[in-house]
């Protein structure tokens, strides 16, 4: 499952979209920010093993990366 790298300010709304659901952020060692839906593995989702990998835990589903210029205000 690919991981799409956001670099421009988007809405709440369009990440959501993106992800499937609610999203969950965590922010990754090198500053940018990991979205992906809170309730993936609820959900039964498959899971994302990039995404998993760079949180270091389990997460299923879409998953998108936020450059910092992008996060959310």
């Amino acid at each position: 499952m690919s991981i799409e790298i956001i670099k421009e300010k988007t809405s709440l709304e369009e990440l959501q979209k993106k992800v499937g659901g609610y999203i969950e952020q965590f922010l990754l060692d090198d500053g940018r920010m990991l979205v992906f839906d809170e309730d993936g593995q609820l959900k039964g989702k498959m899971i994302n093993n990039d995404a998993s990998v760079m949180a270091g835990t389990p997460i299923a589903g879409p998953a998108v990366i936020l450059e910092p210029k992008a996060f959310l205000d």
